[in-house]
């Protein structure tokens, strides 16, 4: 009997292994050049770059300057794999950081890009470094997942000039500047499509692009695309990646010509549900974990109804599957990392299948 538990973990844990996604859409974002040692007066090129294996559509990040050791003299989004920015790149003096958010219409299929460049000057002799406050990429998936894997700074050291010789001014591309917002702005209002939460919205513009913008309690933001039909309407599924909490929802047209429109209303939306917050390399061991243990229950009943002389041998498998939830689920809270809100409910969830074994466990 006490084996039957033991074959049930072991099945439970090859079906994760085989079952559990891999990091295959993973995404990073990088500084690139990743280390370096420059004379003071030199110029040197910095590039923010992404590398993914799979297709992408939104980038989005701040990046700390080494500014004690280096003026910033122009930051340009030429070469950018981002083509609609929702936030220009810029650099803040005064915190020394760089900004920048944008999509890129249709989606980058893929591989390494540019994502913004900055020019530096090295100012004094010392070693400073560029990192990430943050950063995310999102898939173009319809869904906004954040498939963001890591990120990677750079570490740069800068040394007394060798000699005095005037580094040449760095020929900047010109930039066209993003139109701006000048079309008339869509109407959207939140309804159903397939008994799921949806987008539903109306525009001026047949055939466009729409950018729909989820943003968070927290400030975090999800970009999703879609088209507008032959009459400038356009229905856009409730992401399901989103995490509980409500959103601040609003849309912008964008035409082929890059002419993009003013922002529809603002809507809000509630996303609710434990299984929005756990990714499926969490939720499918949790889901097998309950089948195995709905299978044990099942199972002890069956043998306690044809032979009431197996109830000792039933109590000591309730025991052991009891032991192994625990084990299980002490598991699946490390993988949850320090998001309280899921903790919580795995807390409530391991109660109450804990309490059915147990009460097997009395009879």
């Amino acid at each position: 009997m006490r084996s039957s538990v033991y074959k049930a973990f072991v099945f439970f844990i090859c079906l994760t292994f085989f079952l559990t996604p891999g990091v295959l859409s993973a995404a990073t974002l990088s500084v690139s050049p990743a280390s370096g040692t420059f004379e003071v007066g030199q110029r040197i090129t910095v590039k923010v770059v992404v590398s993914s294996a799979s297709p992408i559509n939104a980038i989005s990040g701040v990046v700390s300057l080494p500014t004690g050791l280096f003026s910033v003299e122009s930051v340009s989004k030429a070469g950018s794999l981002l083509n609609f920015w929702v936030t220009e790149p810029n650099f803040s003096n005064g915190a020394g950081t760089l900004h920048f958010e944008g999509v890129t219409l249709g989606g980058f299929s893929g591989g390494t890009g540019t994502v913004v460049t900055v020019v530096l000057r090295a100012l004094k002799p010392g070693t400073g470094s560029a990192t990430f406050q943050s950063g995310q990429v999102l898939a173009n998936d319809g869904q906004g997942t954040n498939v963001t894997d890591g990120t990677t700074g750079a570490t740069y050291s800068v040394v007394p000039a060798s000699k005095q010789v005037e580094e040449p001014t760095p020929v900047v591309p010109v930039e066209a500047p993003q139109p701006k917002s000048s079309l008339s702005a869509p109407e959207i209002v939140l309804t159903e499509k397939f008994g799921e939460q949806a987008i539903s919205g109306i525009s001026n513009y047949p055939n466009a692009q729409v950018l729909l913008t989820f943003t968070s309690e927290g400030g975090t933001k999800v970009f999703i695309t879609s088209y507008t039909d032959n009459q400038g309407a356009f229905l856009m599924l409730v992401p399901k990646t989103l995490k509980r909490g409500d959103y601040k929802v609003h849309a912008v047209v964008i035409r082929n010509d890059l002419s993009n429109s003013h922002q529809s209303n603002e809507i809000t939306v509630s996303i609710g549900s434990i299984f929005s917050d756990l990714g499926w390399e969490i939720l499918i061991p949790l889901l097998l974990l309950i089948l195995v243990l709905i299978y044990l229950i099942i199972r002890s009943y069956y043998y306690l109804t044809r032979n009431k002389d197996l109830k000792s041998s039933v109590r000591k498998e309730a025991h052991e599957a009891n032991k192994m939830l625990h084990k299980s689920f002490k598991i699946i809270r490390e993988d949850v990392g320090s998001d309280k809100q899921v903790k919580k409910d795995l807390d409530a969830a391991e109660d109450v299948i804990s309490k059915e074994i147990e009460d097997i466990e009395n009879l």
